[in-house]
């Protein structure tokens, strides 16, 4: 087959091919030769060649989830009945908002405790004035109306008495450390006629309300979960193999419909879970604008602990000839050597090559297809 004049006309002349080997592909020209008009119509852009190093990153779909130590579950102090939800799941919250009310019936159990408490507190510190008073008398009498035996027993009498004062007060402290620290904390506070709120601890957004009017509350239901989503994390599912290129400290880049996000690896799981054999992948945003939706899907690239370093090319300019990579050095303006090289490591567009390129020489990076064409099409002219 031999090329047709136009084609001759389009992409000029070939150097002369060197001789086919008899058991193996053909060598490659020294030269190949485009006049700059050719060169401009195929589209041949120059850059240089440079010294550096790439590292390797890993394509994954992300998802948001709310940071984990940022998320509060509220549970109510007592049982009772819901009488007013506040909130709905989605609904920004402020510190101390509420968010539902209900009928503490704990809570009327307790008041009732306490009226108890203070009135055996009340009982006690009686009796022990009057234990008192015998014993001050018992003293002033001693060895006169009073026996010292007396005396002594009216001053057990008063230890005993002390004690149960102090024993009633205990009650009495606990049972207000249990309204002050149950009934009133950072997600509850108790009102007038036995009604609790529970209030949102922080600033955040409501994620969760698993209760409706006139439910039934108890001590171990998760009735709420507040959210702080200023800072949210972005968790990836790796295989195993793919999971062991990636480590902590590395950089992840999410890509958003407000644009990229940059972010930090922090952890990587050491075991794969059992339900999926996945390994998680965690690295923590701030998002104090809320651009990242929990439960939203992004593509992200993970940076792995593979790199390489040698002249670095753009991917466009490495050519696939005759089983051989080959990048094209521009020798002027119409002249272009093929050089064999080693693609180490390609990433982003970019690529590292190792062989006969340095560092600063001239390469053709876009349009380095059309010198391969020429180069195959003048081989098969060669037959």
């Amino acid at each position: 087959m031999r090329l047709a004049p136009a084609c001759r006309a389009m992409f000029l002349m070939l150097a002369p091919l060197t001789a086919w080997a008899q058991d193996g592909p053909p060598a490659l020209p020294p030269v190949v030769h485009m006049d700059e008009k050719a060169a401009v119509n195929e589209g041949l852009a120059i850059t240089v060649a440079k010294p550096g190093h790439l590292v390797a990153s890993l394509p994954v779909m992300t998802r948001v989830m709310p940071d984990a130590v940022r998320v509060v579950h509220i549970h109510p102090a007592g049982t009772g009945k819901v009488v007013q939800v506040l909130v709905q799941p989605g609904q920004v919250v402020r510190r101390g908002d509420g968010l539902l009310r209900y009928q503490d019936h704990s809570l009327h159990v307790a008041r009732l405790q306490a009226i108890q408490l203070r009135a055996a507190l009340s009982a006690a510190i009686a009796a022990r004035d009057d234990a008192a008073s015998a014993c001050a008398r018992g003293r002033l009498l001693a060895g006169q109306t009073v026996s010292v035996a007396e005396l002594r027993r009216r001053q057990d009498a008063l230890a005993q008495a002390q004690a149960t004062v102090r024993a009633r007060q205990a009650d009495v402290d606990t049972l207000g450390h249990r309204f002050a620290e149950e009934f009133n904390s950072s997600s509850e506070h108790d009102g007038t006629d036995e009604i609790s709120t529970l209030i949102a601890p922080f600033d955040g957004t409501v994620m969760t309300l698993d209760t409706s009017l006139a439910g039934d509350l108890t001590p171990a239901m998760d009735v709420a979960s507040i959210a702080d989503l200023s800072r949210v994390w972005l968790v990836s599912d790796l295989p195993p193999e793919q999971a062991v290129r990636v480590q902590p400290g590395g950089t992840q880049v999410t890509q958003t419909a407000q644009g990229s996000v940059t972010s930090q690896i922090e952890t990587v799981d050491g075991v794969a879970s059992p339900l999926t054999g996945l390994v998680r992948v965690i690295s923590a945003v701030p998002d104090p604008a809320r651009r990242l939706m929990p439960g939203t899907v992004l593509d992200a690239t993970l940076q792995t602990h593979e790199d390489a370093g040698g002249i670095v090319v753009p991917a466009a300019a490495v050519q696939e000839i005759n089983g051989q990579s080959v990048v094209f050095r521009r020798l002027d303006s119409a002249t272009y050597a093929p050089v064999v090289v080693m693609v180490v490591l390609e990433e982003g567009g970019q690529a590292v090559v190792q062989g006969g390129l340095q560092g600063g020489e001239p390469i053709v990076g876009q349009g380095s297809f059309a010198l391969r064409s020429i180069i195959g099409l003048a081989g098969m002219d060669a037959d």
